[in-house]
């Protein structure tokens, strides 16, 4: 299993033969920029290991930044994703909710190469916006696309996963 400390250091968990924590040692590309507002989510994604960053600063206008984990280099690093391909990945703000992600989101009328988040808008009819990767989140054609709302205590929308989308039993 792994983790992500607060300070965006990965760690792997280790349940047997006795519980373990070991910090992985990492390198960052000098490209990659790491949000300040938001700390980032862990994605699961095939046989990849993903870490999506909001950038949310003057230059990006709130980018979705995904990074993938290459765990064959000498040591480790993070490189970057220009593209999700034939992926759609899921998050949530609230981080009660469980991030994942889905191979051919077409089969449901969802959009490759996208991150789902859902929507804070109470004015809105989608449960849901879709970001394409390398698209800014803050939408100027669009009011309500915004998605960055305050946190609360109250559960925001939660992600469930039919087998339907996520492929259980294939």
């Amino acid at each position: 299993m792994f983790a992500m400390g607060l300070t965006h250091t990965l760690k792997t968990i280790s349940l047997a033969p006795q519980p373990s924590v070991q910090e992985v040692d990492v390198v960052w590309g000098e490209d990659l920029v790491v949000g300040l507002n938001y700390d980032p989510w862990l994605v699961v994604c095939g046989d990849m290991l993903l870490m999506v960053d909001l950038v949310d600063d003057l230059i990006s206008n709130g980018t979705f930044q995904v990074l993938h984990f290459d765990s064959s280099a000498e040591p480790a690093k993070w490189t970057k994703m220009e593209k999700l391909e034939n992926w759609a990945l899921f998050v949530s703000l609230d981080r009660r909710s469980p991030t994942f992600s889905c191979m051919n989101p077409e089969r449901w009328g969802g959009k490759s190469n996208c991150i789902y988040v859902p929507s804070a808008s109470k004015d809105s009819d989608e449960p849901w916006i879709a970001v394409e990767l390398g698209q800014a989140v803050y939408s100027t054609t669009r009011s309500d696309s915004y998605i960055l709302g305050g946190r609360s205590d109250q559960l925001e929308s939660l992600w469930v996963l039919p087998s339907l989308v996520y492929g259980v039993g294939q």
